[in-house]
């Protein structure tokens, strides 16, 4: 993918890699303005689209977990799958922004390899969260210790995709 726009050059304003990461926060941040964590979460985001504090972005990625984590739990319900996405989009923006000056041109062709990264790393994630949340709403008990043992095995594959993440960085 990044071979694809290598030759090209294609540039963009830094700002508007704040501004998409303020889009992406606001968009996911808006399925849960029913409770505070969500609130929070606006405000991480404006502050971090707007002021030179971009690190404000990961206050709003966490509030926005903690709003998720405060719903009941229930796999038919699509806010969890798009609250994972949506923060997975913004950290890669969030850290590209975290490390270019606002008044500097960015190549699009940076985004490239940490997007490719952040879908191999969030499609298994969501299968898995489909899988905990289906066993942790499900009516019998006995399922239960099923729900453990698939958090286990996320966290586990999350391990396991930071190794390898990490040895190819080196």
């Amino acid at each position: 993918m990044s071979r694809a726009l290598a030759g090209t050059g294609v540039e963009a304003p830094a700002w508007a890699v704040r501004a998409a990461l303020g889009v992406v926060l606001l968009a996911t941040a808006a399925l849960h303005l029913a409770d505070a964590w969500g609130w929070v979460a606006v405000l991480g985001a404006l502050a971090a689209a707007t002021t030179p504090w971009v690190q404000l972005a990961w206050v709003a990625m966490l509030s926005l977990a903690l709003s998720e984590l405060s719903q009941p739990p229930g796999a038919g319900s699509w806010h969890p799958y798009a609250v994972l996405a949506g923060i997975a989009l913004a950290h890669v923006l969030a850290a590209r922004a975290a490390l270019t000056p606002l008044a500097a041109r960015v190549e699009l062709r940076i985004f490239a390899r940490p997007l490719v990264v952040a879908g191999i790393v969030v499609v298994p994630c969501e299968g898995m969260l489909a899988l905990t949340l289906w066993l942790r709403g499900a009516p019998h008990p006995e399922w239960a210790p099923a729900a453990v043992i698939a958090a286990i095995a996320l966290l586990a594959l999350g391990a396991l995709l930071f190794a390898r993440l990490a040895r190819s960085v080196e």
